[in-house]
């Protein structure tokens, strides 16, 4: 497989150390490792988890090393519960901050051009605002037990057998207000589906491509607006695919 390497990219990024990024993998509950060396770090020992702004950006699918293939890939079978554990800057410490926005998950096959091959991307599960508690999907990453902090899941869907991108992100909107102000957070996932599925992925999101700059969701409050109701956000990446067996955050519905 050949993935796509942005070394030129490194730099824009390289000197931001205290921001969110996936620490490693649940499967079924049994920690896994990371399966793609998603906590990397540069020659400087800087961890490269700083936020993108820019959706055209063309590492936007994966982040600045995420284009690149690792050796491991996690076996799963379709109905596994895979459950990606995000931290701060040290595991366990999951802090939000001022930061507010959603969570978005999406699978793709992993094609031979690479993550940033357009329309190979299906969203299996998303969450915004909760109106009754007034929370964020990211004010849940704190909520619950210490063995949960961090985490949220995503169930397998029943696809063919292959090697597979699974792509977390969460989205904070603190900035939002101005061009390019959202924060992306994305991280993959390499999974290997061993059970002989049916139901391939409809392939309808491009990364980059689908996120625009000033689109509803990415520009919070919309231009023009000082307050907006976080109970209409609008998420982007279009719908959660209707065959998805979806997800969660511990906390909100473990």
């Amino acid at each position: 497989m050949r993935f796509i390497h942005l070394a030129s990219a490194i730099p824009l990024i390289a000197f931001a150390s205290a921001h969110i990024s996936i620490y490693g993998v649940w499967i079924n509950g049994e920690f896994q490792g990371d399966g793609r060396n998603l906590y990397e770090r540069t020659k400087f020992n800087i961890a490269m988890n700083a936020p993108l702004r820019n959706p055209d950006w063309s590492y936007i699918a994966c982040h600045t090393l995420g284009n690149r293939e690792q050796p491991k890939w996690l076996e799963v079978r379709a109905g596994d519960t895979v459950a990606p554990e995000w931290f701060w800057t040290e595991r366990g410490d999951f802090y939000t901050g001022n930061h507010i926005g959603p969570l978005l998950v999406y699978m793709a096959p992993a094609v031979s051009t690479g993550p940033n091959t357009p329309n190979i991307w299906t969203k299996l599960y998303h969450y915004a605002y909760n109106g009754t508690d007034h929370l964020w999907a990211d004010d849940y990453f704190q909520k619950d037990a210490t063995v949960t902090k961090g985490h949220h899941f995503i169930t397998i869907p029943d696809v063919p057998p292959g090697n597979y991108l699974i792509r977390s992100e969460i989205i904070t909107l603190q900035e939002a207000s101005h061009l390019n102000g959202a924060q992306h957070y994305p991280s993959c996932i390499q999974v290997r589906v061993i059970t002989d599925g049916k139901t391939a992925l409809p392939g309808v999101v491009s990364f980059p491509g689908t996120y625009v700059p000033n689109q509803p969701g990415l520009r919070w409050p919309p231009e023009g607006t000082d307050i907006a109701d976080p109970t209409a956000y609008p998420l982007p990446g279009g719908e959660v695919w209707k065959d998805s067996p979806g997800g969660g955050i511990y906390g909100l519905n473990a």
